[in-house]
């Protein structure tokens, strides 16, 4: 871990600065809305949701939420709230109704900005505090619209909130209680996460990323959204992966490193679009992160389309953790297929045994982070932040080693979390609604292997003495509460639910029994 030279800068900072350089370049690109915005542009809008937020006397300490779709419009209250200097904490679009509700519990913000495309009202559950927003036009005369109404502010903004100690967000995942945490990251810490990946890919104004993950992760934060900012890149960002037009993203819009997950790699391996990197000369290399991916799965995926695999990884808690050099790409003999590369400057991966050793070059352990850019901690519901170790010190949860040449592999999890398609999910939130329903006495949910998305939620119930139920049942009362991605793929009926000798659910002998009831011979 290397001492700093470079010094911290605020996003007033780098969105003045970009503005100042880059002015009339386009800096996000929408594919879905067929719109773009420049540099300039940006700012002046940045500039005039800070002065909104102003009005309203938000201060540095003041949490604003926002919800809504990978849009332009919910990039520009982002980047307007990191401007002004106040927290942003932004959810999922995809998450429930009920859990939108507990996490603005959680934050208890000053402002929601939630997009009327939501399939639900948050702002019935935000006390007159929820703000919406649409697809603007800034030549649009409609009416108590956030952005119609953000043409009458200024365009100019010179008072920036807080210092780099503040905090600038708060990010809910799922870690590792299988509860979603709000990590909370100080304007340092997450200058210094963007930082890391930009210098590792050796991202410069001349790159064009595409990132179709939904802008509330970190990890398109930092590799895409904030990164594209530092630099000067433009950044190409549709709603959600679409293998039909994928193709076509990276040919028209000339695109030079695209950001991939192992459900992606693995849909374009079933079925082939029309793809190849002489067709996509730009095309640097596409990064594969939020799980593993297989190395059988990345060299079928470079012979097939001729484009590199960039593996990678990272936490909320700590930003990328460790990426491959592009170079080490280009050199068939120095590749390390199935590493996620080596650490990150600013980061110390360890790897400790059961009885907190360190482990030897080779030896497996639990990977634990130490560093500076890492989080300050997670936000409890009293307000409260109980903050990391010293040191910034994270033990990840994910078993891995290390070789001779400083090169960090996963070899395993130790958290019990379903990732499917590179989205956590809580089994325990799957368990608790299937017991809502009447008739069952006992349930259980697990992650069973899928080829496409990683894993899948498998859920199995025990009805109670004398009641009947079926599979079709029970998936019609989880949707009911739960979004699509968390449903159980399959639903089994046991007699009872395994147990390990400590009356804890034996998972080991629900894979074995799901194996047995679906696994093909």
């Amino acid at each position: 871990m290397r001492q700093d030279k470079l010094q911290f800068k605020g996003f007033n900072s780098i969105l003045r600065e970009r503005a100042e350089k880059h002015g009339g370049k386009v800096y996000i690109e929408s594919p879905d809305q067929s719109k773009n915005i420049t540099y300039e542009q940006t700012y002046a809008w940045c500039n005039r949701i800070a002065n909104f937020l102003k009005e309203r006397s938000v201060k540095s300490d003041d949490k604003i939420t926002i919800i809504g779709p990978n849009s332009i419009e919910t990039l520009l209250i982002f980047l307007g709230v990191l401007n002004y200097g106040a927290i942003i904490s932004p959810i999922n679009v995809e998450e429930s109704e009920e859990n939108f509700r507990r996490l603005v519990g959680v934050t208890n913000p000053k402002i929601v900005f939630y997009s009327q495309e939501l399939a639900f009202n948050p702002g019935k559950y935000t006390d007159g505090l929820g703000i919406s927003y649409s697809n603007f036009d800034v030549d649009s005369e409609q009416e108590n619209e956030l952005f119609s109404t953000l043409k009458s502010y200024s365009p100019v903004f010179e008072s920036p909130l807080g210092g780099k100690d503040d905090i600038a967000e708060v990010v809910f995942t799922s870690g590792t209680t299988e509860m979603p945490k709000g990590v909370v990251m100080t304007r340092e810490s997450l200058f210094f996460q963007t930082l890391e990946p930009v210098e590792r890919l050796v991202i410069t104004d001349q790159d064009v990323i595409l990132d179709y993950r939904s802008y509330n992760w970190a990890s398109p934060q930092e590799l895409s959204i904030l990164s594209s900012l530092m630099t000067g890149a433009t950044l190409v960002f549709p709603r959600k992966f679409s293998r039909t037009r994928f193709p076509s993203w990276l040919k028209d819009y000339k695109v030079t490193i695209a950001a991939g997950v192992p459900t992606v790699f693995n849909f374009l391996l079933e079925e082939k679009v029309p793809l190849h990197k002489k067709d996509v000369p730009a095309l640097r290399f596409m990064t594969s992160s939020s799980s593993g991916l297989p190395p059988k799965k990345q060299l079928e995926f470079e012979e097939k389309y001729g484009i590199l695999v960039n593996q990678a990884a990272g936490m909320s808690e700590a930003g990328w953790l460790a990426i491959n050099d592009p170079e080490e790409l280009k050199h068939p003999e120095r590749r390390k297929i199935g590493s996620i590369g080596k650490a990150l400057p600013r980061k110390e991966v360890l790897i400790f045994d059961d009885d907190g050793n360190r482990c030897k070059a080779g030896e497996i352990g639990e990977i634990v982070i130490r560093g500076k850019a890492t989080a300050l901690g997670y936000l409890q519901p009293n307000g409260e932040i109980n903050r990391l170790l010293p040191e910034g010190e994270i033990h990840t949860g994910d078993f891995g080693y290390i070789d001779s040449d400083g090169y960090v592999y996963i070899t395993g999890r130790k958290k019990d979390l379903i990732i499917r398609g590179g989205v956590n999910i809580s089994p325990l939130e799957v368990t608790d609604w299937l017991l809502q329903h009447p008739d069952v006495q006992e349930a259980a949910t697990i992650g069973i292997p899928d080829e496409i998305r990683g894993e899948e939620v498998a859920s199995f119930i025990v009805p109670k003495t004398g009641h009947k139920i079926d599979q079709e049942t029970i998936v019609n009362h989880c949707k009911k509460k739960l979004p699509d991605f968390k449903l159980p793929k399959t639903v089994d009926i046991l007699k009872e639910i395994p147990k390990t000798e400590r009356q804890k659910v034996s998972k080991a002998e629900l894979l074995k029994i799901w194996e047995k009831l679906h696994k093909k011979n």
